[in-house]
């Protein structure tokens, strides 16, 4: 017989102390039995079921020590995420419902680096949902769907491996299956289950995982269950026609025959089968389907989804500006490598896109296949960029010396900087651009005849002279800077314009920038110069607004100041350049000033923007109340709205002092500073085509260019 129970284990099996006084007791009147063995209604017990609170061991990617959960099904709502980012206090102050609805509105492509890594930046962070509900998809979901619409798929897939949701959240589900379908790995995206029946958002992904399975099914071969899939749940399949024509065709293994309307009108007519149509916007589905059918798109780009990049870039049966468009913007994404991007250029057939070539008199080469009529198709700008590097690389063996070889970079980046693609011709021009800075060339191993079609610089031709190389070396500055290739510069044995040593100098990450110029004196001139800079400017070639433009008011007053050293240390002698530079000149120094008041650096009255009230006020003021209460969360997101439409270039100098000082008010000093490196690095970019000898100085005033 077995002995007495431990203490521990009686007390834990005594019913539970009634402390309740018998006159309350009275006054409540005493529960009824019969109410024990009540159903409640299913809504009530739901809510019951989430109010029962489990200690679980920590969550992967948390901070605290132990996370408390009603459902092993919230486990990816609790404070999960892939890095620490901005805290578990980011969402302070907003609602769930708006927020999710807000990040489904925000824009896709956002061309500015910084402003887009602070985003992701954001939704990587560890930190718990917003309060309250949200109808439809769940938080987690909002999360993987706005990584999407960002084309990171590997924060998706690497959210999915802490937090195993998958099996439990079908929105989720839905969001991982089509990050492995947009990096090309579909037998990946079909081990992915379909939600079991009654689980939340069931009704609103069968739809989905059923034209999911119909995929997988034809992928692996299956025709004939396909085809049964196809017939015995039409309903399921929703109202997408087009999708499951085309999968019914495939499943018949019948080659399926595409048109126009015009070509369906016809076949009516003459009574023979119907060609499809395919839409003009696609779903994620139909977009897999296409591909495996080996069908190519001729659609613009826009209109897919951004996650479907790295695999249209990867899929030979796509037409080449189709491949191109895609791998340039999966090469935005950084899904792809810019190395990649230069291996299918060489790939890719661009014939269609080239001049065809004539004889001296005019006539074709081939008079047999009439050459000389072929009209070649838009260049686009993947195609462009492609174009330019096939050249380069044909050119390169041919060039002997550096000099002529520097030469045909300088007009490479010169043609990319007319179309706006100077940024994405530097990363393609990398090796290249290494190679040449670690090995300055001698001023006579520049050819006369180097080829060369910058902006500001005269065409080298075989009667006129060629441009001075140190012309050539000043237009790789802002590139090797772009490049963090900084230290390579002093090799180019350079005399640096006071500007192009600030340009170094700022957002340097060798040495904090109080290390870089604590020497330097923050004292303002005496006297104001004669013209002030906020007057407007002579139109130059980059058209780039100067500081009268202001369509957001500039605020930030109550950010704090900068205390480092100026970086402008010698205020009459900048003066002094402002007033001699050319108008190229003149905008990039307006464009410096911007940002050095934006990061709260003092400036001169003269040289400052000044507030202007405009429509906009509103949503300068709305920035400003979000900065000053510390909710990095919604802030981020508003400015995303406001600003990711924006280019580099677009931007006036009134909205980048406004989003700086926005980012400082709010605490985020890094991404501050990234953005205004970011954008004088493209400022800086333009200069050194329009007018490369402002990055330089006489060499009686100049000195050699020494990096610390």
């Amino acid at each position: 017989m077995a002995g007495p129970l431990p203490a521990v284990a009686q007390n834990a099996m005594r019913a539970p102390l009634n402390i309740v006084p018998p006159v309350m007791q009275q006054a409540i009147g005493q529960p009824k039995a019969e109410r024990t063995n009540d159903k409640l209604a299913p809504r009530v017990a739901a809510r019951q079921s989430k109010r029962a609170v489990r200690a679980v061991a920590a969550a992967p990617g948390s901070d605290s020590s132990i996370v408390q959960i009603g459902q092993l099904g919230a486990l990816q709502d609790a404070p999960i995420g892939l890095e620490t980012g901005y805290g578990s206090e980011l969402w302070r102050g907003a609602r769930l419902a708006f927020i999710a609805d807000q990040m489904a509105r925000l824009p896709r492509d956002i061309d500015l680096a910084a402003l887009r890594e602070a985003e992701l930046k954001l939704h990587r962070s560890t930190t718990a949902a917003p309060v309250g509900t949200v109808d439809g998809s769940s938080w987690y979901a909002a999360r993987l769907n706005r990584f999407l619409a960002l084309g990171d798929t590997a924060s998706v897939l690497q959210l999915e491996e802490l937090t195993g949701a998958v099996s439990s959240d079908p929105y989720a589900a839905r969001a991982i299956a089509l990050a492995h379908l947009g990096r090309g790995a579909g037998e990946a995206a079909c081990t992915i289950a379909a939600p079991k029946r009654g689980t939340r958002g069931y009704a609103d992904t069968l739809g989905f995982f059923m034209q999911l399975l119909v995929y997988c099914q034809l992928r692996s071969g299956e025709f004939e269950k396909a085809g049964l899939t196809l017939q015995l749940n039409e309903k399921s399949l929703g109202e997408d026609r087009f999708y499951r024509d085309l999968a019914f065709l495939m499943s018949a293994q019948a080659q399926p025959i595409f048109g126009t309307p015009e070509d369906v009108e016809a076949a009516k007519a003459e009574e023979t089968e119907l060609p499809l149509v395919v839409p003009s916007v696609l779903t994620p589905m139909q977009l897999a389907l296409l591909q495996l059918a080996g069908y190519g798109l001729t659609i613009d780009l826009q209109q897919l989804p951004p996650y479907f990049m790295q695999a249209l870039a990867e899929d030979y049966a796509q037409p080449a500006g189709t491949q191109l468009g895609a791998a340039l913007a999966a090469m935005r994404h950084g899904t792809l490598t810019a190395e990649r991007f230069s291996q299918l250029s060489q790939l890719a057939d661009l014939s269609a896109f080239q001049t065809p070539v004539t004889e001296p008199d005019g006539g074709a080469l081939d008079a047999e296949e009439n050459q000389d009529t072929i009209v070649p198709l838009p260049v686009t700008d993947a195609v462009f960029l492609a174009l330019t590097l096939l050249d380069v690389d044909s050119q390169m063996p041919k060039l002997t010396g550096n000099g002529a070889q520097m030469a045909l970079l300088v007009s490479a980046l010169a043609d990319a900087q007319a179309r706006g693609l100077w940024r994405d011709m530097v990363h393609l021009l990398d090796d290249r651009l290494r190679v040449l800075a670690a090995a300055p060339t001698p001023d006579d191993a520049f050819p006369i005849d180097a080829p060369l079609s910058a902006l500001g610089l005269a065409a080298a031709s075989a009667t006129a002279p060629s441009p001075p190389p140190d012309t050539l070396r000043a237009a790789l500055i802002p590139a090797l800077r772009l490049l963090k290739e900084q230290a390579q510069l002093p090799a180019l044995a350079i005399n640096a314009s006071p500007m192009t040593a600030r340009l170094l100098a700022f957002g340097a990450q060798a040495q904090p920038l109080e290390t870089l110029i604590a020497s330097l004196s923050d004292t303002l001139p005496n006297t104001l110069p004669e013209t002030p800079i906020s007057a407007p400017l002579a139109p130059a070639v980059d058209d780039q607004p100067g500081f009268d433009d202001l369509p957001l008011a500039a605020g930030g007053d109550d950010a704090p100041a900068d205390t480092r050293p100026h970086p402008i240390a010698d205020w009459p002698a900048f003066d002094n350049d402002y007033a001699t530079a050319s108008n190229a000149l003149k905008r990039y120094l307006a464009r410096e000033l911007a940002v050095y008041q934006g990061l709260g650096f003092e400036l001169p009255d003269a040289y400052q923007v000044l507030a202007a009230e405009d429509a906009s006020q509103a949503d300068g003021q709305r920035v400003q109340k979000l900065a000053d209460n510390k909710w990095i969360g919604d802030l981020l997101l508003v400015l995303v709205d406001m600003y990711g439409e924006e280019t580099s270039a677009s931007l006036t100098n009134g909205r980048i002092i406004a989003l700086l000082a926005a980012l400082r008010q709010a605490g985020l000093n890094d991404e501050a500073e990234n953005l205004a490196v970011e954008v004088l690095l493209h400022a800086a970019g333009r200069l050194s085509l329009a007018d490369p000898t402002a990055l330089l100085s006489p060499p009686s005033s100049g000195t050699e260019l020494v990096l610390p």
